[in-house]
């Protein structure tokens, strides 16, 4: 039997500088702050998640221990991993956190560049008006996990 795994099935970027557990935690989150998981929802199992993305399941062990101490999850000995209460609120929150950091780091990286405010505003709006014409309309449809991948790859 296979569990579903929404919006975790797209490939971890064992180059980027983020580390693995951390990559998948933020997709854990940004699932959880879009709601593809709500609370009281049940996460894969730790083998089933490790398998699909291809780590191993000590590391998925590790995202659940540390998505536990934060309070997002909970695990029920014998049912499996479950969301709790709190986390699509503190999830949400966060996104945006981690989203505004790498524009932070965007608009830093600019400005070393000696971009003005107005080639930066000019930039920002020809890459929504590409994303927008997509046609997904500027989501993943595939795996529902599009912004977790562009960030959470290299927050």
């Amino acid at each position: 039997m296979t569990e579903p795994t929404v919006g975790l099935t797209e490939p971890v970027d064992f180059e980027s500088d983020v580390p693995v557990y951390e990559q998948i935690g933020n997709r854990l989150k940004f699932a959880v702050a879009r709601g593809a998981y709500a609370p009281g929802d049940r996460l894969p199992s730790v083998r089933a998640l490790a398998r699909s993305l291809l780590v191993n399941p000590n590391t998925i062990v590790r995202v659940y221990r540390e998505l536990e101490g934060a309070g997002l999850i909970e695990s029920q000995r014998g049912r499996g991993v479950f969301v709790t209460r709190a986390a699509a609120r503190r999830c949400q929150r966060e996104r945006t956190t981690i989203v505004e950091e790498r524009l932070r780091e965007a608009i830093a990286l600019a400005r070393r560049a000696a971009l003005d405010d107005d080639e930066i505003e000019a930039l920002l709006a020809r890459l929504l008006a590409e994303d927008a014409t997509r046609p997904d309309g500027g989501r993943d449809a595939g795996s529902g996990d599009h912004e977790a991948r562009r960030v959470a790859s290299d927050v």
